[in-house]
């Protein structure tokens, strides 16, 4: 269902305390920016618009399981990881990724930074994972774009050198975000949502997609509820504003959820996918539970939680491209591998293939 939302409805809906569904509240920024642009699919009203606050779920919610045909690399935060230490056994840490299932890996950006690499250890990074089927695939940079000068240049620079790092040692992406007002990315800041902030991490991106013009390397942006892009219209849009199709979806479903979809994960799922699926470069498997009085949501051990796991493997396979999932905010290595675990279960139950195994 179509609606174009008026900016007067979307700030009345916000008002209510996010009592409307999701669609109502798709992406302020955009709507601030353009309300004629502000059109989007909405998950359908439960009770109707006078009744209910719509949080409960529909009694009959469509969950077409049939799987696709991509299979899923899994990554995750296990010990050891590649960091800025000299001399690593390259080969004893890709032969131990494989032999734990893990056929995918990243790097955090500022640890693999941290000093030069010469052209030998790259040619060892690359030989091993491949010898080990574990693809190297992104950086992961937790800066923030448009922090308060000069902290914005300073981390628009280190993305731009991300990028160029992660063409040399052969990485398909990088991983950043929309960014706070403030300098700490993880603060929501109260202007984060204004037309100011939105047009902010617009020109951000504008001059990081400049100044590595040429790259092949997708810059893949991670939703999260403290910043302007937290939601899949607003995904939609930031690629439309920045005006080039290396901006991609760092997709996790977790960090956009709010109390009025915190139960319709489902449906969430299905929308997000419907809208993002031809964008969507990688993927963060987290679960979450929402068991405290004031809306909070905890994280939960993979397929425990709220989300739909079964309708979320579903839809990874269906993508075009074999995605990488990277498993994330668990402490032990023992509860990653419980993790792969659950996924690889479910993965299995409704016909979804995983690559590697679990020794």
């Amino acid at each position: 269902m179509a609606r174009t939302i008026s900016r007067r409805g979307l700030f009345t809906a916000a008002a209510a305390g996010f009592a409307a569904p999701i669609g109502v509240r798709a992406n302020a920024a955009a709507a601030a920016q353009n309300p004629q642009r502000a059109t989007t699919t909405e998950l359908p009203p439960v009770w109707g618009q006078e009744f209910l606050h719509q949080w409960s779920p529909p009694e009959r919610v469509a969950r077409d399981l049939k799987p696709g045909t991509s299979q899923l690399r899994l990554s995750a935060q296990v010990n050891p990881r590649l960091t800025a230490v000299k001399d690593n056994d390259y080969a004893s840490f890709f032969a131990g990724l494989k032999a734990g299932g893990w056929t995918a890996v990243e790097a955090a950006s500022d640890a693999w930074l941290s000093r030069p690499r010469p052209d030998s250890e790259i040619r060892e990074v690359k030989a091993q994972a491949k010898a080990n089927d574990v693809v190297f695939y992104g950086l992961h940079c937790a800066g923030n774009i448009i922090a308060p000068d000069p902290d914005a240049d300073r981390w628009q620079r280190h993305i731009i050198d991300t990028i160029h790092a992660a063409e040399a040692v052969g990485c398909q992406l990088i991983l950043t975000h929309a960014g706070s007002m403030y300098s700490n990315r993880n603060w929501a800041h109260p202007l984060n949502w204004s037309r100011e902030s939105w047009t902010r991490t617009v020109n951000a991106l504008k001059r990081i997609c400049k100044d590595t013009a040429g790259s092949k390397v997708d810059i893949a942006i991670e939703a999260v509820n403290t910043e302007s892009v937290n939601n899949p219209w607003a995904h939609k849009r930031l690629r439309e504003d920045v005006g080039d199709q290396r901006i991609s979806v760092g997709l996790d479903i977790t960090n956009m959820v709010h109390p009025g979809v915190a139960f319709r994960m489902t449906e969430l799922i299905n929308t997000t996918f419907d809208l993002l699926e031809d964008q969507i470069r990688y993927v963060h498997a987290k679960d979450f539970v929402w068991n405290t009085m004031l809306p909070g949501i905890n994280w939960a051990m993979n397929g425990t939680g709220n989300m739909d796991y079964e309708m979320f493997l579903v839809r990874l396979s269906r993508l075009k491209t074999n995605p990488f999932v990277l498993v994330e905010f668990l402490t032990e290595n023992e509860e990653y591998a419980q993790a792969q675990r659950n996924i690889r279960a479910l993965a299995n139950k409704v016909g979804v293939t995983v690559l590697g195994s679990q020794a």
